[in-house]
């Protein structure tokens, strides 16, 4: 949001006079418009010091909206109305914030997922200068196919970048990016934030959708699936490990999904059909969370574990994910996989061509890295 109302500032230019910001965390401000919500209105005129009709367009960012029930439907009317306020509503509960905004404001709004830091993010919060790499991200995503002496000049340019990427590659994977957690300063505030959003989440988020005796059942499914990144999802054997049913399991799955904590990614399939058939893969958001969950507090243990390459797979994955959703691209992401094991981790599709990406955290490439990849491709050439 802070980011937004920077942008609005600095690039779009708009007057500070008619950017407004209000959080329902604000128990004075709830109680007092929970009075009369017109009071709202009267309270921006008055910061105005004048109607806020003569003002123009004015830009109202009001955060933690879920907690004032009836706001979102005031909202709607004064749209409807036609009244010049461009709204910002944002909530840290998914599921309660978009359920009323679905019921009240369907077709009437764009629904923009927030995702934690970017690496480039997390350079200029540390005071860096964020490495060049727009024609990377253009060629991964399908928007500008470079050709391999392209891409050598532009690995040779990221050379003298390796140590702070390496660095600061190897913080996200253990502590995620959040924007709270990517701005603290030392581990203990990382580790203590990220297990505050573990427990708040599931306070705040959780319980009211979950039966309380089963709250520890949900605790458990996040658990499991955290040791399981990059797996593809098993309903049945999870189900028998908890001990519920698996349309509980499938139920809670689908929770964690809506409250962007964890994504799916489905197999890569010229037959639409088999796509939809063959078991997804489960990537966490934020690797800072999945880790907090496995009690996971260095990179040690991270790889002691065996959980190295595949937190390595979850960070590209997600970041391939971000960069297609704010590029606006037409591409897919989906992983490939035979029934006699072999499989590419990633694998761009536009309706143009196809990108298989193997990721690896070995220091040293070996031709059998690119085994799956050689397979896809062959298997891809021979359809044609």
């Amino acid at each position: 949001m802070r980011q937004l109302i920077y942008h609005l500032l600095t690039v779009q230019q708009v007057s500070p006079a008619t950017i407004f910001y209000f959080t329902f965390d604000d128990l004075s401000l709830r109680h007092e418009l929970s009075a009369s919500f017109p009071i709202f209105i009267k309270i921006i005129e008055k910061l105005l010091g004048g109607n806020s009709a003569s003002f123009g367009r004015l830009w109202l960012f009001v955060d933690e909206v879920q907690k004032l029930p009836g706001f979102i439907e005031y909202v709607k009317s004064l749209h409807d109305t036609g009244y010049p306020i461009k709204w910002v509503l944002t909530g840290s509960s998914a599921i309660e914030l978009m359920s009323r905004v679905r019921e009240s404001l369907a077709g009437r709004v764009i629904h923009l997922p927030v995702y934690p830091f970017s690496e480039d993010e997390v350079f200029r919060v540390r005071g860096m200068a964020a490495p060049d790499k727009k024609a990377v991200r253009a060629m991964v995503t399908g928007a500008q196919p470079i050709t391999e002496e392209e891409l050598r000049s532009r690995q040779a340019a990221l050379l003298p970048h390796r140590d702070d990427i390496e660095r600061i590659s190897e913080d996200i994977l253990l502590y995620g990016s959040l924007p709270a957690v990517a701005r603290a300063g030392d581990a203990e505030r990382k580790l203590t934030l990220l297990k505050n959003y573990r427990d708040t989440y599931l306070e705040q988020d959780i319980r009211g959708i979950v039966k309380d005796d089963k709250l520890w059942v949900y605790q458990r499914v996040m658990e499991i699936l955290a040791g399981r990144t990059g797996d593809p999802l098993n309903y049945t054997d999870i189900a028998g490990k908890t001990g519920v049913a698996v349309d509980t399991v499938k139920r809670y799955v689908s929770l964690l999904e809506k409250t962007f904590l964890i994504r799916e990614l489905t197999t890569y399939s010229r037959n639409i059909r088999a796509q939809l058939l063959k078991s997804p893969r489960i990537y966490f958001t934020d690797l800072g969370i999945r880790n907090i969950l496995l009690g996971i507090t260095d990179l040690a243990l991270l790889d002691k574990l065996k959980l190295l390459g595949t937190s390595l797979e979850n960070l590209v994955a997600e970041r391939i994910q971000a960069e297609l959703f704010l590029t606006r691209s037409e591409a897919k992401l989906h992983y490939w996989r035979t029934k006699a094991k072999e499989e590419v981790d990633l694998v761009v599709v536009t309706p143009q061509m196809f990108l298989p990406i193997e990721i690896k955290s070995d220091r040293t490439y070996q031709r059998r890295h690119i085994r799956g990849i050689l397979k896809f491709l062959t298997r891809e050439m021979e359809m044609k």
